[in-house]
């Protein structure tokens, strides 16, 4: 394998990293609609699912925010970078950052509780 077939195989894979990040939070709604169904009896069924998914993107975003940058500057050197794609990834970026924005909103106005 060459360095040009590396390259390549990087410039077309790179819409699988934020297609998982676009869909992490249709995951994690569906996961706290099944422990709804799970246990009804609670009062905030999955309340500590949506906790730690909330949290765990703390130190995820500003990982993925880099791996952005990266994979952004990339295309646009090699001129692949269409805005159909450069779209996708700021979508990508935007759905879960707003996730997190809402994490912290409930862990500011819900200190004592969390």
């Amino acid at each position: 394998m060459s360095v040009g077939d590396s390259e390549q195989v990087i410039r077309t894979n790179s819409l699988l990293i934020p297609s998982i990040a676009l869909g992490y939070v249709p995951f994690v709604i569906i996961v706290l609609l099944f422990y709804g169904y799970r246990s009804p009896d609670e009062t905030l069924p999955g309340f500590e699912f949506l906790i730690l998914s909330s949290m765990f993107l703390v130190p995820l975003m500003p990982i993925y925010a880099l791996y952005l940058f990266r994979i952004i500057r990339q295309r646009r050197g090699d001129n692949t970078l269409t805005k159909p794609v450069a779209i996708f990834y700021i979508i990508s970026f935007i759905v879960p950052f707003f996730w997190l924005l809402m994490y912290a909103w409930f862990t500011i106005n819900f200190n004592g509780i969390v």
